[in-house]
C-alpha cells in the first residue's frame, strides 16, 4: 500500500513569491520549495506546513512504509480559478504517484475548500494541522496584528465587517437628517449629523483600506487610459453604469423625501426600494460591457458573464420581497402576499439555477484541462 503526503498551497505562495512551478514532487524538490519560501517570506505558514510534511515522511520511510511526498499549488485567484488549477495539479500527481491512501498536510486556513476536493479522488487516512507557536507578549500581540493586516484575506475578513457596519449605521442615520435638511433648510439639523458622518467616513475607509482600493483605482486608471487608446467597447457601458448609480441615489432619496414624516425604518425602506434596481441594472450594464468587449477583442463567449447576470436578478428579487415583506408587516404598506412570496421564490430560484449552471460549467471547464493536455502529449 502506497501513501502519499499532500501538502497544498491554495493561493500558490510559492509561485508568487520564489517563482518555482508546481506540483513538487519528491522529497528533493520539496525541501528546495519550503526552503526558498523561507528565504523570500520567513515568515509564511506555508513553509512550516511544508517543512511539517517533510518530517512525516522521514518518519513513514524511516518506519518503512512505501510513501511519496508532493505539494499542490493553486492560483493567486483564491476560488474558482484556484480550485481549478490544485484539482488539475492534484490529478496529475495521483496518476504518477499512484497512491492508495493519502495524508493532508495544512495550515488549516482553508481546510474546508481543500478536503472535499482531495476526498472526491482518494481515500484520506489523516489530516495533520500545522499552527506556528508565538510568544505570548504584548509586543508579539502587536507585531502579530500588524503582520496579519498586511496579509489581503486576512485584512479583508477582518476589518470590511467592521467597516460595513460602521457604514451601513452610519448612512441609514444621516438619510432622515438629510431628507429634514432639504426640506427645511434649518442649519441647526446639521450637528446632528456628525455622528452619522463619521461613522460613514470612517467605516468606507476601513473598507477602502481593506481591499487597497487606492493601489486599485491607480490600476484601474492605467487600464482606462489604456482601453480609451484602443477603442475598447467597455468605455460607453461603464459610463452607463455611473450615471445608473447615481440615478439610484435620485430615486431614493426621492422616494423617501416624499414621506419625510415618516420614521427612519421606512424611510430607509423607501430608499432601498427605489434604488435596488436601478443599481441592479447598472451592475448588468458594466457586465454587458465586459461580455460584448471580450467577445470582441477574443472571439470567446464567457458563459460566467450569463451566471453572473442570473445572480444578479436573484439578489434583487429576494432583497425586493424582504424590503416589502417589511413595509407589509410594519402596516406601511399593503402588499398581496402572494406577491411578496413571488419575489422571494423567485430571487431563490434564480440562485439555484445560477449555481447549478457555475458548477455545471466548472466541471466542464475541469473535464476539458486533463483532455487538452493528454490531446497535446499524444501530439508530441
Amino acid at each position: 500500500m502506497k501513501i502519499m503526503v499532500l501538502c497544498v498551497d491554495r493561493d500558490d505562495d510559492f509561485g508568487v513569491k520564489t517563482g518555482l512551478n508546481s506540483p513538487f514532487i519528491g522529497r528533493e524538490e520539496n525541501l528546495n520549495a519550503a526552503l526558498a519560501l523561507g528565504l523570500k517570506d520567513p515568515e509564511d505558514s506555508d513553509t512550516n506546513t511544508l517543512l511539517a510534511a517533510i518530517s512525516i515522511y522521514d518518519e513513514m520511510v524511516k518506519s518503512g512504509i512505501d510513501a511519496e511526498i508532493a505539494t499542490i499549488c493553486g492560483d493567486v485567484k483564491v476560488g474558482y480559478q484556484s480550485d481549478l488549477v490544485l484539482a488539475t495539479q492534484l490529478e496529475n500527481v495521483l496518476e504518477m504517484i499512484k497512491p492508495d491512501r493519502v495524508i493532508l498536510v495544512s495550515d488549516g486556513a482553508e481546510d474546508e475548500y481543500i478536503y472535499p476536493m482531495v476526498s472526491s479522488r482518494v481515500k484520506i487516512d489523516s489530516v495533520r494541522r500545522v499552527f506556528v507557536k508565538q510568544a505570548p507578549t504584548v509586543e508579539g500581540a502587536y507585531y502579530i496584528l500588524i503582520k496579519m493586516l498586511q496579509d489581503d484575506k486576512i485584512r479583508r475578513r477582518l476589518i470590511t465587517p467592521i467597516g460595513l457596519v460602521l457604514a451601513v449605521f452610519g448612512f441609514f442615520s444621516l438619510v432622515p437628517k438629510i431628507i429634514q435638511l432639504v426640506s427645511e433648510w434649518d442649519i441647526a439639523l446639521v450637528p446632528g449629523m456628525v455622528a452619522g458622518t463619521i461613522a460613514v467616513v470612517l467605516g468606507l475607509y476601513l473598507i477602502l483600506y481593506a481591499y487597497r482600493t487606492g493601489e486599485r483605482l491607480k490600476e484601474f486608471s492605467r487600464k482606462a487610459g489604456r482601453a480609451i487608446r484602443s477603442g475598447s467597447q467597455m468605455i460607453p457601458f461603464a459610463i452607463l453604469s455611473v450615471a445608473l448609480i447615481f440615478l439610484g441615489f435620485v430615486y431614493g432619496f426621492d422616494a423617501a423625501n416624499a414621506n419625510a414624516e415618516a420614521g427612519i425604518l421606512v424611510q430607509a425602506l423607501l430608499f432601498l426600494s427605489g434604488t435596488i434596481w436601478v443599481w441592479i441594472f447598472a451592475v448588468l450594464s458594466y457586465e454587458t460591457g465586459r461580455f460584448v468587449n471580450h467577445f470582441l477583442s477574443e472571439g470567446k463567449i464567457y458563459w460566467t458573464y450569463l451566471v453572473v447576470s442570473i445572480t444578479i436578478f436573484a439578489i434583487g428579487f429576494i432583497i425586493q420581497g424582504a424590503i416589502d415583506a417589511t413595509q407589509f408587516f410594519l402596516g406601511y404598506r399593503t402588499y398581496e402576499e402572494l406577491i411578496i412570496l413571488l419575489e422571494v421564490i423567485c430571487g431563490f430560484l434564480l440562485a439555484v439555477f445560477g449555481g447549478l449552471l457555475n458548477t455545471i460549467m466548472r466541471n466542464t471547464a475541469e473535464k476539458k484541462v486533463p483532455e487538452k493536455k493528454e490531446a497535446a502529449e499524444s501530439i508530441e
